[in-house]
């Protein structure tokens, strides 16, 4: 009998774990599709009607791409910026002005406005900007035109040279921001928060030198990351999983450790030879 009530026993605390589970699982879904509905209108309010500007003003023959978090659906309203690049054939000032109106309409949305480069430019740029565009290859959407990633390759040694750069400067800037905060968790939440997507950006970055898989998901992202690193992933989990989260209070505990893995991974890139990125 004792052993019977055990069993039923465990069964009901595998049920009860099981729909704890499934409910935890339905409340991330509704989530991730509210995201995608708010990301999906903030692209189309912004980026159809400066395209439709764009294309009175240029006659076509350009490339329209957008890059970053709304084309990877991990857009995060009033945070994330809509990130989109024109590139095209002459950039003279006429070209220039004729634009005018399409950023005009782009500027009432206070986002960060769409870069233009021409196409001689963009063939040229790899060794100029290699972190920006190995991130862009990760998840981009051709909206006009030739795709212009499609053929461009980053050299692995600018990749490097860049990474190490940035998470050096990374570092200094989450230095100086724990200093100046003098503990504030209000404040260190903010200044983790505003970090989290440079950072991603940078940890995918590490991925694509190191031949990895990049995942799209972001927590899934820190984890790989960490993994790459060699580092606990907690510290960066907490960090994505508040990046939306203008309240948060990030204790200084908790900050010292993500401030760790941008020194880690800077040392890492400096020591790393690219004969052996396993």
């Amino acid at each position: 009998m004792d052993r019977r009530w055990r069993w039923l026993g465990r069964r009901w605390w595998v049920r009860w774990w099981r729909l704890r589970w499934l409910r935890w699982r339905r409340r991330v879904q509704r989530r991730r599709s509210r995201r995608k509905i708010l990301m999906l209108d903030a692209v189309e309010r912004v980026v159809s009607p400066f395209l439709t500007a764009a294309d009175a003003a240029l006659g076509g023959g350009y490339s329209a791409v957008l890059y970053g978090s709304a084309a990877r659906d991990d857009y995060v309203p009033g945070r994330s910026d809509v990130n989109l690049i024109l590139v095209v054939e002459d950039l003279s000032p006429a070209a220039l002005r004729a634009l005018g109106s399409a950023f005009a309409g782009w500027r009432k949305s206070k986002l960060e406005p769409p870069l233009v480069i021409t196409r001689a430019e963009w063939d040229r740029a790899t060794d100029s900007f290699p972190v920006e565009i190995a991130d862009m290859r990760t998840g981009y959407e051709v909206l006009r035109g030739a795709d212009p990633l499609r053929q461009l390759e980053v050299a692995p040694t600018d990749l490097r040279q860049a990474l190490e750069r940035e998470f050096r400067g990374k570092l200094l800037r989450l230095r100086q921001g724990y200093a100046a905060s003098a503990g504030d968790p209000a404040a260190l939440g903010a200044l983790a928060g505003r970090s989290a997507g440079t950072m991603m950006v940078l940890l995918r970055g590490l991925l694509t030198l190191l031949g990895r898989a990049v995942p799209k998901d972001p927590l899934q992202l820190a984890v790989a990351g960490a993994e790459a690193l060699g580092v606990d992933s907690e510290p960066l989990l907490l960090v994505v999983r508040h990046r939306g989260d203008a309240n948060w209070r990030c204790p200084p505990e908790s900050f010292e450790p993500y401030m760790d893995v941008a020194a880690r991974a800077a040392r890492f890139l400096d020591q790393l030879q690219l004969g052996d990125r396993s």
